[in-house]
C-alpha cells in the first residue's frame, strides 16, 4: 500500500474504535445499570424493563440487512453520521420519558440509530485497508466495545446516583458529539487498495462475488454459523444484561456489581484481539470456538460461585473474553469467505442471527426470573444455549471451514 493509504487506514481504524466505544456501546451497555432503578422508579417488572434493551438489540439485528444495503450504496461514513445523530436524539428523549409506551418508542429510535453505528459499518470502514491482519484489525476496533462496556455501566451508575435517570441519559446523549466530530473530520470513504495490486489475502477471494440473499440462504454455512451466532449471543446477553440485577439482589452493592460487569466488558477487549488473531492464523471458526468455550466456562463458574465471592471478578474475566470474541464472528466469517467489496448485504444477513440472539437473551432471562424468582434458572438456560452452539460448530467442521482451506482439502483428496 502507498503511504497515503496507510495513513488513512490508521485514521479509519482509530475512528471506528471511537464509534464502537461511544456511539454503539453507550447506548447498549448502560442498560444493566438502569433496569433496577427503572423497576424502582416506575414500578415495572424486570421483563418490562428488559424489553427496552431487547428492542434496541432486536432492531440492531433485524435492520442489519438494510444497513448493509445502505453501506454498499452510500458508503459507511454517511450511515455512521446519521446513526450517531439518531442515538443522541433517542438518549435525549429517554431523559424525558414518563410512561412505558414512551420508553419503548424511544428505545425503538435508539435501536435504529445503534444499527447504523454497529459492527457492520465500522468493520466495512476498515476492512479494505487491512489484508494480512484483517481479523486483528476487526478485533482491535471491536475492543472499543469492551472499553465502552467497561465505561458505560460505571458512568451510568455514577450519573444515576448524582443526577437521576433523566440526567444520566442526557450525559450519554452529549457524549455522542465525540464520535460524530471524529467521523466527520477524519474518515474518507475509499477502497483501501485503489490503484495497488491486491494484497495476498484479497487474492484469495479475488473473483469471488458476494452471494445474493437468495444464494446465501441456500448455503449450509449460512445456517450453521447463523444458528451458532444466535445461540452464543443469546447466552452471553442473558447473563450480561442481568448481572448487576443478580448481584444487587444478592446484597452486593450497586458499585461493586457495576464494577464486576465492567470487568467482564473490559475483558472483552483482549478476547476480541485473541479471537481476531485466531481468525487470521487459523480460521474464523477457530476464533468462534475459543469465544464459545469462554462464555460457557464463565456461566458455569457464575452458577457455582457465591455472589459475594472474590471469584466473581475472575469468572467475569473469562466470560468477558468469550463475550468479546463473539462480536468478531460475523465480520471475520464474511471477510474470510468473500473479501471486503460489496459484502454489506451478506454481512447484514449474518448479523440478523446475532441481533436476534442478543435481543432474546436478556428478555427471556428477565421473564424466567419473574416466573421463578431465581437467577439460577435463566443462567442455567444460558449455559445450555452456549454449549449447544459450541457442539454444533464442532460437529459441522467440514461445512464451516474457510474457502481456501476447502480448496486445499479438495486438492489433497484428489492427489
Amino acid at each position: 500500500m502507498t503511504r497515503r493509504v496507510t495513513e488513512q487506514a490508521w485514521l479509519n481504524l482509530v475512528t471506528s474504535f471511537c464509534i464502537l466505544t461511544v456511539a454503539f456501546s453507550f447506548g447498549l451497555f448502560c442498560w444493566p445499570a438502569v433496569y433496577r432503578p427503572l423497576v424502582s422508579a416506575y414500578g415495572w417488572n424486570f421483563a418490562s424493563a428488559n424489553a427496552g434493551g431487547s428492542i434496541v438489540l432486536f432492531l440492531i439485528g433485524v435492520l442489519s440487512p438494510l444497513v448493509g444495503l445502505l453501506v454498499d450504496r452510500f458508503k459507511p461514513k454517511r450511515v455512521i453520521l446519521g446513526g450517531t445523530c439518531a442515538v443522541a436524539l433517542a438518549l435525549a428523549l429517554l431523559s424525558r420519558m414518563h410512561s412505558l409506551p414512551q420508553y419503548y418508542a424511544f428505545c425503538f429510535l435508539l435501536g435504529m440509530g445503534a444499527s447504523a453505528v454497529s459492527i457492520l459499518p465500522a468493520s466495512i470502514l476498515i476492512g479494505p485497508f487491512f489484508s494480512r491482519w484483517r481479523g486483528l484489525a476487526v478485533g482491535t476496533i471491536n475492543a472499543g466495545i469492551g472499553l465502552g462496556g467497561f465505561i458505560a455501566p460505571r458512568l451510568a451508575t455514577a450519573e444515576i446516583a448524582q443526577r437521576g435517570i433523566s440526567g444520566m441519559f442526557l450525559v450519554l446523549s452529549a457524549c455522542m458529539a465525540i464520535p460524530f466530530l471524529i467521523t466527520l473530520m477524519l474518515v474518507r470513504d475509499r477502497d483501501g487498495h485503489s490503484g495497488d495490486a491486491p494484497p495476498p489475502r484479497d487474492r484469495e477471494t479475488a473473483g469471488v462475488q458476494p452471494p445474493t440473499p437468495g444464494e446465501l440462504v441456500r448455503m449450509p454455512l449460512f445456517w450453521i454459523f447463523g444458528i451458532c451466532l444466535f445461540l452464543g449471543a443469546h447466552a452471553m446477553l442473558g447473563v450480561q444484561q442481568n448481572l448487576i440485577s443478580y448481584l444487587t439482589g444478592e446484597h452486593v452493592s450497586p458499585k461493586q456489581a457495576a464494577f464486576a460487569l465492567a470487568i467482564a466488558l473490559g475483558a472483552a477487549a483482549p478476547g476480541k484481539l485473541i479471537s481476531g488473531i485466531l481468525a487470521d492464523r487459523i480460521s474464523a471458526r477457530a476464533g468462534m470456538i475459543f469465544s464459545l468455550v469462554c462464555v460457557a466456562l464463565g456461566i458455569f463458574a457464575l452458577l457455582d460461585a457465591p455472589p459475594q465471592s472474590r471469584w466473581i471478578d475472575w469468572l467475569a474475566v473469562i466470560f468477558g473474553m468469550g463475550y468479546g470474541g463473539i462480536f468478531n464472528a460475523a465480520p471475520t466469517i464474511v471477510f474470510e469467505q468473500w473479501g471486503t467489496r460489496h459484502v454489506g448485504k451478506a454481512f447484514g444477513l449474518f448479523y440478523v442471527f446475532f441481533g436476534l440472539g442478543t435481543a432474546s437473551g436478556g428478555e427471556l432471562a428477565g421473564h424466567l426470573f419473574d416466573q421463578s424468582h431465581r437467577w439460577s434458572v435463566p443462567f442455567s438456560a444460558d449455559f445450555i444455549f452456549a454449549c449447544a452452539s459450541l457442539l454444533l460448530l464442532l460437529a459441522c467442521r467440514r461445512q464451516t471451514r474457510g474457502p481456501v482451506r476447502q480448496v486445499a482439502t479438495l486438492a489433497d483428496s484428489v492427489v
